[in-house]
C-alpha cells in the first residue's frame, strides 16, 4: 500500500494516458496544441531557476562535513526531481509538435501484407502520460521549493551562529588574561593641600 501511495502520481498519469488513448481520438488536442505548448514551456521556465538555485545553495559556512554530505545527498535528490519534471515537459511538447507535424496519424505497414497498423493512439498516450505526470508533480514541486527555503534559512542561521562564535573567540583572545595591574598609589586617600595664603 505504501508503494502505491508513493507512486500515486505515476499510477494516476498512466490511468489518464490509457483512458485518453482509448476514449479520445488521436487528434483530440489539435485545436489547443499551441496553448498546451505554451503551458509546458511556462512550467519549464519556472523549473529552470529552481534548478539553478538548487545547484548553488550549498555554502560551506557553519557546516560540519557530515552535514555538508547530508545536504549534498538531499540536494542531488531534489535536482533529479527537477530534471525529471523538466524532461516530462519536453516529452509532452515533443509529442504535441510531432503529432501536429504528422497530422496526428501514425501507421506502420505489416510485413508481407498490404495492411497498416494504426498506432496514432501513441500521440495522445505519450502526451497525456507526460503532461498529466508533469502537472501532478507540480504539488511536490512547490513542496520542494519550500524545502529549499527552509534549507537556505537553516544554513544562514548556522553561518551566523558560527560567525558570532568566532567573533566572541577572537575578542576573548585579544583580551588580556593576566591580572589587572593597578597603578602605584591607586586607592590612596589624597589629603587636601592647605592653602595658607
Amino acid at each position: 500500500m505504501r508503494v502505491i501511495l508513493r507512486k500515486w502520481d505515476f499510477i494516476s498519469a498512466a490511468t489518464i494516458a490509457a483512458a485518453g488513448a482509448y476514449f479520445l481520438t488521436a487528434d483530440a488536442v489539435k485545436d489547443i496544441t499551441t496553448e498546451l505548448i505554451a503551458f509546458f514551456s511556462i512550467q519549464s521556465a519556472v523549473i529552470l531557476p529552481a534548478m539553478i538555485f538548487t545547484a548553488g545553495i550549498l555554502k560551506p559556512d557553519g557546516l560540519e562535513l557530515s552535514e555538508a554530505e547530508r545536504y549534498h545527498k538531499a540536494l542531488k535528490s531534489q535536482m533529479l526531481f527537477w530534471v525529471v519534471l523538466l524532461g516530462l515537459d519536453f516529452i509532452a511538447v515533443a509529442a504535441l509538435i510531432t503529432g501536429k507535424a504528422m497530422k496526428w496519424t501514425l501507421a506502420f505497414p505489416v510485413p508481407n501484407s498490404a495492411d497498416l497498423v494504426d498506432v496514432s493512439w501513441a500521440f495522445p498516450a505519450v502526451l497525456f502520460f507526460a503532461g498529466s505526470l508533469a502537472i501532478l508533480r507540480t504539488i511536490p514541486f512547490v513542496r520542494g521549493v519550500l524545502s529549499l527555503l527552509d534549507l537556505n534559512s537553516e544554513m544562514a542561521q548556522k553561518a551566523i551562529a558560527r560567525r558570532n562564535r568566532l567573533e566572541v573567540e577572537a575578542k576573548q583572545e585579544k583580551a588580556d588574561k593576566g591580572p589587572m595591574a593597578l597603578p602605584r598609589g591607586y586607592g590612596e586617600v589624597v589629603k587636601p593641600q592647605s592653602d595658607d595664603k
